[in-house]
């Protein structure tokens, strides 16, 4: 009994440790880096002098945005974009559709024709055309310059993006990447181009900013409210740790030079996180690693745990490939094998220790509650008020963090939501965090021990 205690401590210990780490991250995150937007105080006229003490003009800037199947969002999208902070002249929003869309639905009911009526309207309101559109062919291979086969071929991310390629501007000197749910930071564009202007001559440039999932949180099951805000937490207080040591981009809310781009070939569409595949090459084939941009996007999370069980193992089992191909490519060895010890100390290990900590301490409980043992009998007062103490403070923090959220209007709120009703579901924090790294933990053993193939699955989305 005495070891079952001390495993409990133990695994409390570990939680309390990692507990800690993020709020002195948050700590840094808000003072070092999101606090930095305040301080530019960047508007478009203060660029356009900027830019012309410099002899210089605002780059153009191609948002390129894949939509597959998005008739619920894509307006609100499409609005949100043309309303950022930028000059229209220097701006263009691709969107890439999917022929297969029409193939099984009536045109009015696509998202081929939401994009069109609103192109017609925005580029005739002015005068330019800002927004273009594509489809992507039933047939085409998915690779960098592919080609199009007489055989259908799977729709996934990272074959859209590659055929997005062969549209950009001719005079596109930055590419900036969103799903088709993103709404960004209104003043994200004005930052994108401040750090062009700045940038020294030799310098490429490769921005990652935060991706915050809660914007759809009044439709998400009690489980996923709480995964929502863990993954917010995690890119507006983590992120910018993380890429210190990881060169990592996350698919939605970064911006990259075309040249760039082209020297890796594109985006690889043989792995599930092309993004992350995307980051690492760069690095390694060019020596560019991403920086932290301050600017926060908010998306759409699953909506129940069966869609997020499938994103997470994607996410999971998409990282296992690209450490494989870190760990089995020929080229730039010493970089590849700096970069496979960073996802396995950075990635691979929270999670587990992750899924242990909480398996182990909720499962003592069920042992204990059971009456398997009697394990709470023998835990001195002391430890047990310390325990409830620190189960406590992690209901108070979700508290808190969801306070922030509402504040920084990441989750609209009206008065037809019951706001106690959302406090009472943080107690079901411990049981989330033993679920929420469930699908993780699948999707990395699977992939390191099996054969079993992960295939790439569009996520459900939720009226707004």
């Amino acid at each position: 009994m005495d070891f079952l205690v001390r495993i409990l401590i133990v695994a409390n210990g570990i939680v309390i440790f990692f507990f800690l780490q993020f709020v002195v991250y948050g700590v840094i995150s808000y003072f070092y880096y999101l606090n930095q937007k305040k301080k530019l105080k960047l508007t478009v006229e203060n660029l356009v002098q900027y830019a012309k003490n410099q002899s210089k003009e605002l780059p153009f800037v191609t948002v390129v945005i894949p939509a597959k199947d998005e008739v619920d969002i894509i307006s609100a999208t499409i609005d949100r974009f043309v309303s950022l902070c930028y000059p229209k002249q220097k701006l263009c929003i691709l969107f890439i559709l999917d022929e297969k869309e029409l193939l099984v639905k009536p045109y009015n009911e696509t998202t081929h024709s939401i994009v069109e009526q609103k192109a017609k309207y925005y580029n005739k309101k002015f005068g330019v055309e800002i927004i273009k559109y594509t489809s992507v062919p039933v047939g085409f291979d998915g690779n960098y310059n592919g080609i199009i086969l007489s055989t259908p071929v799977n729709s996934t991310k990272p074959r859209a993006l590659n055929w997005a390629v062969k549209f950009l501007p001719k005079d596109t000197e930055i590419i900036g990447f969103y799903d088709a749910d993103s709404q960004p930071d209104p003043d994200t564009l004005l930052y994108v181009a401040y750090k062009y202007l700045t940038k020294k001559h030799d310098e490429k440039l490769l921005l990652q900013g935060p991706v915050v999932q809660v914007r759809n949180y009044f439709h998400l099951r009690p489980f996923n409210k709480i995964f929502a805000l863990a993954q917010a937490i995690t890119h507006e207080w983590y992120l910018p740790t993380l890429m210190a040591h990881l060169p990592f981009i996350g698919g939605t809310n970064f911006f990259v030079e075309p040249d760039l781009l082209h020297r890796v070939k594109g985006f690889n569409n043989k792995v599930l996180s092309e993004d992350l595949d995307l980051g690492c090459r760069l690095f390694v084939e060019t020596n560019i690693w991403p920086q932290f941009m301050p600017y926060i996007t908010t998306e759409q999370t699953p909506p129940n745990y069966k869609s997020y069980f499938y994103q997470r193992v994607r996410w999971a089992s998409g990282y296992v490939q690209v450490l494989k191909t870190m760990l089995t490519s020929e080229k730039f060895l010493k970089k590849r094998f700096l970069l496979s010890c960073m996802l396995v100390f950075y990635g691979i290990l929270p999670w587990f220790a992750a899924q242990i900590v909480a398996v182990t301490g909720l499962g003592i409980f069920f042992i204990s509650l059971f009456g398997l043992s009697h394990l709470f009998v023998f835990i001195p007062q002391t430890i047990k008020l310390l325990l409830l103490s620190i189960t406590l403070s992690y209901v108070v923090f979700l508290f808190y963090y969801f306070n922030h959220a509402v504040k920084k209007v990441y989750v609209k709120i009206d008065n037809n939501n019951g706001v106690l009703k959302e406090y009472l579901n943080f107690l079901l924090v411990p049981i989330a965090a033993t679920l929420g790294a469930v699908p993780y933990t699948y999707g990395f053993l699977t992939s390191f021990f099996t054969s079993q193939k992960v295939e790439w699955r569009k996520t459900i989305r939720t009226k707004e």
